[in-house]
């Protein structure tokens, strides 16, 4: 896999935790600007494994939301203080909150309730999933990034509601001493007023509960959560016909069974979509101006997996549509990237080595046409972040080598952030990728996650242009706040090891650093990442890096 992917010209606008061992402790002031700048060339391959590295050319920087799990209400566990440290040693440190696809647009946060459409019977969640429980631990976990109901009133017969929205704003973020009042619900609901909702949040639970209990966390300090998102794919509300039809939205007061009615409804398309972001937008700010509103949008890489994607088009016209009616009031759009290998003979395989080399093609992909509906659609000075929510390998292939996965992680998400990225999130906590409830087992994607935390350590750690010659070994490098500068290679050879000499240019290095590997050896042994000391480090050094191995080196500098 090359060291790059289809040049994109233009930018975009993105705390991770410390983890005792192999750190050195040393300050470092600058935390930069949130930018970067995608335009890197190919170099070619000419039998020699060779890496480059500019030591002082930063190209993005590490932010407490680049990385990030999903909060599912189904996973009990996942809202229990035992999940914080192994967040922690993943790097995690954003929640997406009520988690993936299907809940948010049914969720009511002040009664913890789930609208209730016709017969149908309400997805599962969790006793410890409410928000007052999910906000009383986010101290210890980082921050969130929250998805509010667009799709569904508690009334059930109408569309989410700004003003519940607002609400949900003045509980997590307001003050105790802010007397507004918050705006009318959509059939004359009373949200009451900021410091309302602020008091109940600094209050100690009561004797006799009188079902806000639940809400009462004795948290005086605003949380300070500065993303929310308005609804979650938005686009499947049926709008696009009766193969779009995965979240529940009632702004066209149409029963959910009525899918035939639904296609093309105004009220369910991107303009109608965008004039309500702007609403709720209004609302929200006007609690906290300091927030930032994101939008659902389609992944538009036009995926052969979206069976009407040649004829409709229908994630382009979505896109384009959203952004061109509501552009300004979008500070970040939301998109679903699940990459997949199309080669043949078969979809229910995947095709690592074409995996590996294609994600960054596809990414090209991705952010070319973003970046081309920002300058067709928005205005020249705003260009929304990007959240991908999330980035992953979809669970249905089968992988020959569970090491595969590590690899992708590590890799991808160091790029992603490099591109500019606000946040990346993987598509589960608990589960054989990620990590056990118990603790005990720990999946390939904790394991490329805890990879690109041990060199991307820190909020405002900067990662630095790296280029390498071998399409089979990846590159990234860092240079942390504590002065340390982190190299991330990764073998995609799958049978044979890769020896690299490594130029350090713009930098005076120690001679002496820490070297942690995890591979295939290490995964098929039941190992953890396996730690050494390494010397003969400088300008110019020589390593080699085991078939499918990621090998993160981290470099005092000279003293």
């Amino acid at each position: 896999m090359f060291q790059s992917f289809p040049p994109v010209t233009g930018s975009f606008f993105m705390r991770p935790w410390r983890r005792t061992p192999i750190l050195w402790t040393r300050s470092r002031v600058a935390v930069l600007p949130l930018v970067v700048l995608l335009s890197v060339a190919c170099p070619a391959f000419a039998g020699e494994s060779k890496v480059t590295v500019d030591l002082s050319k930063t190209i993005n920087i590490l932010t407490n939301t680049s990385v990030g799990l999903p909060a599912v209400m189904s996973d009990g566990d996942a809202f229990k203080p035992a999940a914080a440290p192994f967040l922690r040693l993943a790097g995690v440190s954003v929640l997406r909150y009520p988690g993936n696809a299907g809940i948010a647009d049914l969720y009511h946060w002040s009664s913890k309730d789930l609208t209730q459409i016709g017969g149908s019977q309400p997805p599962y969640i969790a006793q410890e999933s409410n928000f007052g429980n999910f906000a009383r631990n986010l101290d210890n976990y980082g921050t969130a990034l929250i998805v509010v109901n667009y799709g569904t009133n508690s009334d059930g017969a109408s569309g989410g509601d700004e003003a519940e929205a607002a609400a949900w704003v003045a509980y997590a973020n307001g003050d105790v001493a802010d007397t507004r009042a918050l705006p009318k619900g959509k059939h004359g609901e009373d949200w009451y007023t900021i410091d309302h909702w602020a008091k109940l949040r600094s209050q100690d639970p009561v004797p006799e509960d009188d079902g806000l209990n639940f809400l009462r966390i004795g948290h005086p300090k605003p949380f300070g959560i500065h993303l929310w998102q308005i609804g979650d794919q938005v686009y499947n509300n049926g709008y696009y016909g009766s193969t779009h039809t995965g979240m529940q939205d009632l702004h066209a007061q149409i029963p959910a069974k009525d899918n035939g009615n639904r296609d093309r409804n105004p009220n369910l398309g991107p303009v109608f979509y965008a004039a309500q972001v702007a609403v709720f937008a209004k609302a929200m700010k006007a609690v906290d101006p300091t927030i930032r509103i994101g939008a659902a949008l389609a992944t538009p890489d036009g995926q052969p997996s979206d069976s009407d994607w040649g004829t409709k088009q229908w994630t382009r016209d979505w896109d384009d549509k959203v952004l061109k009616a509501g552009c300004p009031a979008i500070d970040f759009v939301t998109i679903d990237w699940q990459t997949v290998s199309l080669s043949p003979p078969t979809w229910s395989t995947v095709n690592e080595a074409d995996m590996l080399s294609g994600t960054r093609a596809k990414l090209g992909t991705i952010l070319n046409a973003m970046l081309g509906m920002y300058r067709q659609d928005c205005p020249s000075d705003h260009l929304p972040r990007i959240a991908f929510a999330p980035a992953a390998i979809p669970t249905w292939p089968k992988i020959d080598h569970p090491i595969f996965t590590a690899l992708w992680v590590a890799d991808v998400y160091s790029l992603l952030i490099e591109t500019g990225a606000m946040s990346v999130n993987w598509t589960e906590m608990h589960g054989n990728s990620m990590f056990s409830s118990d603790g005990k087992s720990f999946g390939p994607a904790f394991m490329g996650l805890e990879m690109l935390h041990i060199v991307a350590h820190y909020p405002g750690d900067a990662f630095v242009n790296a280029t390498s010659s071998d399409p089979l070994l990846v590159v990234h490098a860092t240079h942390r706040r504590d002065g340390v500068y982190g190299l991330m290679l990764v073998n995609d050879n799958p049978s044979s090891s890769i020896t690299v000499t490594v130029t350090l240019n713009g930098g005076t290095v120690a001679a002496k650093g820490r070297r942690i590997d995890y591979g295939a050896e290490q995964q098929k042994s039941g190992a953890s990442i396996v730690q050494s000391e390494i010397t003969g480090l400088g300008a110019k050094f020589t390593v080699t890096v085991p078939a499918y191995t990621i090998t993160d080196i981290l470099i005092p500098p000279a003293s």
